[in-house]
C-alpha cells in the first residue's frame, strides 16, 4: 500500500473550485510543487470515496461505490467510468462495497472500520476479510465504527504517521468508551497510539442524516510532507495545529479554514485523492 506520506499527487474533483473556491485557490497557493490534476464529470465533491484505491505504484482497485447512506441519492454517485484516469493503465473492479474514506493506510496495514461488514452482508465476514487482505496485500485491521456515525470511515477516526504509529481522535470529553476501545484494539495490534483534539457541535450527531464534521482534525490532508489540517474558528485549531507539528515535526503543517465544508458532512481528506506518480516508481 501506499501510506500518506509517500504520496506526491493530488487530484480534485471538478466540483470543489465552484463550491469551494476560496477552499481551492488556497489548497493550490500551500501545496506549490505538489502536481494537482482535476477529474472531469464528476457527481459530487467527495472524490476520496468514490476514486479506486492505489495498491502500488502501478496498480489500482476500483472498489463498488454504493454506501448505503446514498441510496436515495444515485445522483450523487460517479459512475465507475469517470473515476478510471488515463493513467491507471492497471485498474481492477472488485464486487466489494467500498468506499475510498474507509481505507487509511500504511505500508503494510489497513485499518477500516466494521462497517464494511454491514455494507457485504452476502459475504461472510472471514472471508471477506481475507478476500481485502489478498487484494490490498496488506493485514487488514477492523475497528468498530463510531456510534451513531452514518458513513463509518476509518479517516475520521484514525490516521497513520508512521507503520507502526497512529493518531486517533481525542474521545475523552465525547465519548471515552468508545476511546478507550478503540485505543486497546490498537495498541493490542502493536501500535503507538496518540490522540489529536477533537470537539462535538450540538449538530455533530443526529441519527438519520450525515453528522456535521466539524471537530474533526484527524480528516486532514497530508500529500509527502505537507499536511494541511482544517480549522472550525474555534480554540482547539491551535491545540490541534501545534499537536500534529509535535507529532511529525519533519512535516510542513498549515491550516486552512473548513468550517462549511465540514457542515456537509466531510473534510480535507474526504476531498482529496492522494497517489504516488506512476512515472516517478
Amino acid at each position: 500500500m501506499i501510506p500518506d506520506w509517500e504520496t506526491n499527487h493530488l487530484i480534485l474533483s471538478d466540483r470543489l473550485e465552484n463550491d469551494f473556491p476560496t477552499l481551492f485557490a488556497d489548497l493550490r497557493s500551500l501545496l506549490t510543487g505538489v502536481t494537482i490534476d482535476i477529474i472531469p464529470g464528476t457527481s459530487d465533491i467527495w472524490c476520496r470515496d468514490f476514486m479506486p484505491i492505489q495498491i502500488d505504484g502501478n496498480r489500482f482497485c476500483q472498489f463498488r461505490y454504493n454506501p448505503d447512506y446514498l441510496r436515495e441519492y444515485q445522483h450523487l454517485i460517479t459512475p465507475p467510468d469517470k473515476c478510471r484516469l488515463p493513467f491507471m493503465a492497471d485498474c481492477r473492479q472488485e464486487p466489494i462495497v467500498l468506499d475510498g474514506g474507509n481505507v487509511v493506510a500504511s505500508r503494510s496495514r489497513v485499518i477500516l472500520t466494521d462497517k464494511i461488514y454491514t455494507e457485504n452482508p452476502s459475504i461472510e465476514r472471514p472471508r471477506l476479510r481475507s478476500r481485502l487482505e489478498e487484494v490490498f496485500q496488506a493485514e487488514c485491521i477492523l475497528i468498530p465504527k463510531e456510534p451513531f456515525d452514518t458513513v463509518g470511515h476509518s479517516d475520521g477516526v484514525v490516521r497513520f504517521v508512521g507503520e507502526d504509529r497512529v493518531l486517533i481522535n481525542d474521545y475523552s470529553a465525547v465519548d471515552p468508551g468508545y476511546g478507550t476501545r478503540l485505543r486497546g484494539l490498537l495498541e493490542k495490534k502493536g501500535m503507538e497510539v496518540e490522540t489529536l483534539p477533537m470537539f462535538q457541535e450540538n449538530a455533530r450527531r443526529k441519527s438519520g442524516d450525515l453528522q456535521s464534521a466539524v471537530g474533526l482534525y484527524i480528516n486532514h490532508l497530508r500529500v509527502g510532507n505537507v499536511v494541511i489540517l482544517p480549522a472550525f474558528d474555534r480554540l482547539e485549531d491551535e491545540a490541534a495545529l501545534e499537536k500534529v507539528r509535535q507529532i511529525m515535526p519533519d512535516a510542513r503543517v498549515f491550516q486552512l479554514p473548513c468550517r462549511s465544508l465540514a457542515e456537509m458532512g466531510g473534510v480535507l481528506n474526504c476531498v482529496s485523492w492522494t497517489i504516488k506518480t506512476v512515472s516517478q516508481e
